[in-house]
């Protein structure tokens, strides 16, 4: 069964591009991992017509919080005027009328960026998502990899 995620990253991604767990890209989670039986391509068809003709969403760094079953992952929360909840949802409904079950989805979406050990945000930091990405949890390569499916740009 494959298992996939749809991230908003701050850098550009191309399909086929690949990183490992601890290299993952700053990036905002719009969709968490959720397992299917259904091929990436369909998965991806559904995310791109979810994301056809939205707006690239302009957003700003506010303050950190801990994240995570303990507590202990820190994150910048991400402010915007509401489009990233509404590119959610629309993500979440197209993927669902594909037949895609995505799972339990958090009701409480917080957007988010983790920080890592090669960036982070700071408060203030415009924030720029022009890019949604389709992202594979578990290609060949193995758990500790993760590889681009599909990237669809924002905007006109």
């Amino acid at each position: 069964m494959a298992r996939f995620v749809v991230v908003l990253p701050l850098v550009p991604l191309a399909a086929g591009d690949e990183f490992t767990v601890a290299d993952w890209p700053l990036h905002v989670t719009l969709v968490e991992p959720f397992a299917t039986e259904h091929p990436a391509g369909l998965v991806a068809d559904a995310v791109r017509t979810a994301t056809t003709g939205a707006a690239i969403v302009r957003a700003t760094a506010g303050e950190g919080a801990m994240f995570g079953r303990h507590r202990d992952v820190p994150v910048t929360l991400v402010r915007d005027g509401g489009q990233l909840a509404s590119l959610r949802t629309r993500t979440l409904v197209a993927l669902r009328r594909a037949g895609v079950d995505v799972g339990h989805v958090r009701t409480d979406f917080r957007p988010h960026v983790t920080r890592k050990h090669h960036g982070r945000l700071h408060a203030g930091d415009l924030v720029v998502l022009d890019m949604v990405a389709l992202i594979d949890m578990r290609p060949p390569e193995g758990s500790h990899h993760r590889r681009v499916v599909a990237a669809m740009g924002l905007g006109a």
